[in-house]
This record gives structure tokens, sequence and C-alpha cells, in this order.
């Protein structure tokens, strides 16, 4: 190797080449990396190639085989061929380095083989609970599953790899935010209500004021884990703390973010016009708002913000707050 194109190992990659003896302690370890330090990115590049790596560490994938994920889109075009095709070609338009780096035709094969995954799942469960055929078509593919397939896409060096962790994060991290009806998502914009009513009264109250609730300038971050709000590569450092600790961190980094334009939204008459768009996002200093917002909320209301992506039981306590 010629002098100068070595670089030192950063504490993630370090962290990642030692066999953990006890795997908790070793997620533990790679948790705290990704908040104190943060993955590096490759020299000269706004990329790094081990992101992939560490996801798969943090959702327990596997690797899975090509076949399997071939066996999929060999079944050729799903019931919700159609949606997915509606969705795709304005995904992250404005983002030239994931328009560079996947392409229309990816998206699509990814959002369609989840489409067959999903209907093989619902098949199985009307055979065993009599669903409904309908009912079954709608669980397919919904709103949003388009942006929340682009980060992986772009960050895994293959479609297989993109698919299993796609697949495994929206089906045991989220699997309420990609109900037919979004329940996750609007219990979610509930709790970010309640959240900002406890973190800024004054600002919870002035938006109140202008008849501004989390429905209106909410849904689509939470929605899509913040992945909407540009740039890609700020996303990807979000993504890392979410997947790292889990998606319910998103409703305080969506928090985080209004709070960096809080003077800007008292001092605004038609603060919505400043909530249509968020400003790009800056990860970091959200990821460090995000955390300290934590000790401020009641146990009980972290416990439902934790619980509220994927326990359906936490329903009526979130919508009695």
């Amino acid at each position: 190797m010629r002098k100068g194109t070595h670089r030192r190992r950063d504490p993630i990659e370090s962290a990642l080449r030692k066999p953990p003896i006890v795997v908790d302690q070793g997620l533990s370890e790679l948790r705290y990396l990704i908040l104190t330090q943060g993955l590096s990115n490759d020299p000269g590049r706004d990329f790094c190639t081990y992101r992939s790596y560490v996801w798969c560490i943090l959702l327990k994938v596997s690797p899975i085989q090509s076949n399997d994920y071939l066996a999929l889109i060999h079944r050729g075009a799903s019931p919700a061929y159609s949606k997915i095709r509606n969705d795709t070609f304005r995904t992250l338009t404005t983002d030239i380095s994931f328009q560079r780096r996947v392409s229309e035709t990816s998206l699509i094969r990814v959002l369609n083989a989840l489409a067959w995954r999903r209907w093989d799942h619902c098949r199985l469960k009307q055979q065993q609970q009599e669903q409904n055929t309908s009912r079954s078509r709608r669980e397919l593919y919904v709103q949003g599953l388009n942006v929340l397939a682009a980060p992986f896409l772009y960050t895994c060096g293959s479609e297989t790899q993109a698919f299993a962790l796609f697949d495994t994060y929206i089906r045991t991290c989220c699997p309420l935010y990609v109900k037919p009806m979004l329940d996750g998502v609007h219990l979610g914009l509930k709790l970010l209500d309640t959240s900002l009513k406890i973190i800024d009264p004054t600002l919870f109250s002035y938006l109140k004021g202008k008849l501004l609730t989390a429905e209106l300038y909410g849904f689509a971050s939470l929605l899509t884990m913040s992945a909407c709000t540009p740039p890609l590569n700020e996303v990807l450092v979000l993504w890392d703390f979410l997947i790292a600790f889990g998606p319910h961190m998103n409703i305080l980094a969506v928090i985080a973010q209004l709070l960096l334009i809080r003077d800007s939204l008292l001092a605004s008459q038609s603060p919505m016009t400043l909530l249509r768009t968020f400003p790009a996002l800056q990860a970091k200093k959200v990821i460090t708002l995000a955390v300290s917002f934590v000790p401020r909320l009641p146990e009980e209301l972290y416990d439902l913000l934790v619980r509220h992506t994927y326990d359906e039981t936490v329903s009526d306590r979130i919508k009695a707050l």
C-alpha cells in the first residue's frame, strides 16, 4: 500500500473487529460509540462504507440468500405494483447523490419484493383468521414506504442486503407505522403534542393558539423517520442513532428540530409557513437535544413513546392523553 493511502480505524471500526465476550455488552458499546463518536465517512467522500454492516448488527440481520430475494423478484408485478410506480419516481428527487446512486428500477424491485413478502404473510393470516382479501391488498404497500426504503438502498452495497434490512426494520421496529391506516404514525403525533407540551409549554401553547398541532406539521417527519428532511447525509447520521436507540426517538428528534427554529416560530404570525418545510437537518444538534429531553418526560409517557411503534395495546392509553 502506498504511503498516505491508509487511514487509522475509527473507534467504531475497531469495536466491530473485536469479538465481544458478551453479545449484549458488545451492542451496548456499539450504541455508546454511535452516540458519542458517530460513524466516519471515507476519506474524500461523503459516504461511510461500513454503515450497512453496523445497521445489520444493530438490527440483528443475518445475510440472506440472493435466491430468496430473486424468487420474490421473479414473481413479477405484485397486486400493489401500480401504487408503487405512482410513488417511486418522486422519491428524494432533490437529492442528487441519491438519484446518482439509486435507480428508480432498483427502488421498484425492493418495494415490489416487499409487497410479495407482505402478501404471503397476509394470505397466511387470511387462512388462519379468515381475513378479508381487500384488507390484505391494502397492507401490501402504504404511504411512505418508498421514502423509508431509500436510505437502505443508498447505504447498502446490494439490493439483497437493502431488502433484508428494510424488511426487518419495518417488521420488527415500527410495524404499526406501516399498517393501512398508519396507526402508529397517528399515535406518534399525539405523543409529539403531549411531549412538546412538557418540554416547551410556551412553544406548544403558541402553536396551539394558531391551531397548529403535530397532525398538521409533523406527519411527514414521523411517517418517514425524518428521511423527508434533506440532506440525505444528515438523515443517515440521524438514522444511525434511531436504529441504535429505537424509532421512538424520532418523535423527540422532531421536537428538537422545532426548538432549533423556536425563536423564528414564536416571532412569526404565520408559523405554518416555516413548518411546511423544515430547515436542513442538523443531525448532531438534533440528537444532542433529543437525548436531553428524555429525563424531562414522565416515566409512563416515555414508556408509551417506546411502545407506540409496535404495541397495539397502548393505543387507548395514548388516545386518552
